[in-house]
């Protein structure tokens, strides 16, 4: 029988929803739920075009889950090097609250999806981190104001690797990064 507890702990995951981005929507930043919203979004796209043989659902609910951690731990943008030092203990703190405030019937799967997303090891969760990795590139592009400080050579260095086994992440992330140079996306001052 469905316990109004259950439900009640459904609300955690809802968190996400107050959990923001760098990344600007309008006149406000981005949540990391609208965040995972648009990575599904991309990976039905990609998933439609791509040659490697992937399970689609598994893709899916590794971006629907893979940054629930951050209802407790936070959003790490990529250019913050020091908040990102101590990024993997928090994430962990995070984990091992969460598990114990979700429903009982989502645990196991929760556990499951986020560890194989961190272990990047199969196609599923090496598609789902490139994917995440590309969704603000493409979500940023509305908002040039955003790139302040940002360079090509940073892009690469810290998202390149993910897209190699996907040839058409890959050429996306190139067309992309041709679009910003010709667009003079990196040609801004520095962070603040």
């Amino acid at each position: 029988m469905l316990k109004m507890e259950e439900i009640i702990k459904l609300r955690k995951l809802y968190g996400l929803k107050k959990v923001y981005r760098a990344n600007s929507v309008e006149n406000r930043k981005e949540s990391a739920a609208e965040h995972s919203w648009s990575c599904l979004i991309l990976a039905d796209y990609f998933l439609s075009i791509t040659d490697v043989k992937l399970n689609r659902l598994k893709v899916y609910e590794l971006l629907m889950y893979h940054d629930i951690v951050e209802i407790e731990a936070g959003d790490t943008p990529i250019h913050k090097e020091q908040e990102r030092k101590d990024q993997k203990e928090r994430e962990l703190k995070a984990l091992n609250k969460l598990k114990n405030e979700i429903p009982k019937k989502l645990k196991a799967k929760f556990l499951n999806l986020v560890n194989e997303f961190e272990e990047n090891k199969t196609k599923e969760a090496k598609f789902a981190q490139a994917i995440d990795k590309l969704d603000a590139e493409i979500h940023e592009l509305d908002y040039k104001k955003d790139w302040k400080g940002w360079t090509e050579k940073f892009l690469r260095n810290e998202k390149e690797k993910y897209f190699e086994e996907f040839p058409k992440l890959k050429q996306a992330f190139e067309k992309i990064l041709n679009y910003l140079n010709e667009n003079n996306y990196f040609n801004q001052r520095k962070w603040i």
